[in-house]
């Protein structure tokens, strides 16, 4: 029973996660101002889909129906949240800000495969 309350905990943290990640990528206007330095953003981008991708991970990572439906969907929004800031006149599309999702993406992918397979050798 614990197990399955852990989960709960987990699905819930991600769709919260998921709606506000939306919300923030399709508002006319950038919720935050990235101006303190060079390629702020970036970083925003790389810590939020990083973030999402572990939430994600420990919701759904043995749960195949919900790994792929809501994968395909953590996988599209990099690109699909850029086009869409590209049609409001305060945002503009930038296919780096797209590879700085997809590398948190990646990283955290990574970090919890890897984990896994240690978890794995070491019992």
């Amino acid at each position: 029973m614990k197990i399955f309350k852990k989960k709960i905990v987990w699905d819930i943290l991600f769709i919260i996660y998921l709606i506000i990640l939306i919300y923030f990528a399709t508002v006319p206007k950038p919720p935050f101002n990235y101006t303190r330095f060079k390629g702020e953003d970036k970083i925003w981008h790389f810590v939020a889909y990083a973030g999402g991708m572990f939430l994600f991970l420990k919701s759904y990572f043995n749960r195949k129906f919900f790994l792929y439906f809501f994968g395909s969907i953590i996988l599209t929004l990099p690109v699909t949240s850029e086009y869409i800031q590209a049609l409001s006149p305060y945002r503009q599309f930038s296919m780096f800000d797209a590879l700085a999702s997809y590398a948190g993406i990646f990283a955290v992918t990574l970090f919890i495969i890897l984990q896994n397979i240690i978890k794995k050798r070491i019992s």
